[in-house]
């Protein structure tokens, strides 16, 4: 292939909570999408690289057009990715975390605008005609998107059932407060809640 006749490479990164920005989410996933450039003699176009930060792909809130993601498909549809161009994410459960048949649409919508999703954590190559015509490449996709989508819902029905607990301990008096998280303008002191005169104003 002849790499320096393809079009421009971006790099896409996502990643659900604020604990993970100030971890190694995002310098990891950068990392590897510039290495992925520099091993084909391609340069990465740090102008218009997307990123999704403590955004979920589980229900698509990162294809609104105010996000990351969203930006990048409307640039797909408005033909101002060029054709050959590819998107590098560290894996599919980057870009979407929604049900395998929403998720396998929003792969079709990029693919289809002639970009190549590159996932660096297994060197796959997805395009429009390798998934019509190589039946692993679909199943492959279909495979992450499946555990990614499960992996997703085992854990709002873990978060769900321990918010009803919380709740439930405090109906009956077993606790005295519901979180530990606040505004700036209150303060727990042991007993209950103050307002914090300075950040109050």
């Amino acid at each position: 292939m002849h790499w320096a006749q393809m079009g421009k490479v971006y790099s896409y990164t996502r990643f659900s909570t604020p604990e993970q920005a100030a971890g190694d989410s995002y310098r990891r996933q950068t990392e590897a999408a510039r290495k992925w450039a520099e091993a084909r003699g391609l340069v990465l176009d740090d102008r218009l690289s997307f990123a999704d930060e403590g955004v979920s792909a589980y229900r698509g809130t990162n294809t609104d057009t105010d996000r990351g993601l969203g930006a990048f498909l409307f640039a797909c549809r408005q033909g101002l990715i060029e054709p050959d161009s590819f998107l590098l994410v560290e894996s599919l459960d980057r870009i979407s975390r929604m049900s395998p048949r929403k998720a396998q649409r929003l792969f079709d919508d990029i693919v289809d605008s002639g970009v190549t999703i590159v996932t660096l954590n297994d060197g796959q190559e997805y395009t429009a005609e390798r998934l019509e015509s190589d039946p692993t490449a679909m199943l492959i996709s279909l495979m992450v998107s499946w555990r990614a989508h499960e992996e997703s819902k085992t854990k709002g029905r873990r978060v769900a059932a321990a918010w009803a607990e919380k709740r439930a301990r405090m109906r009956g008096g077993q606790d005295v407060k519901l979180t530990s998280k606040a505004p700036g303008w209150l303060r727990w002191d042991g007993n209950g809640w103050q307002l914090v005169e300075p950040n109050a104003s």
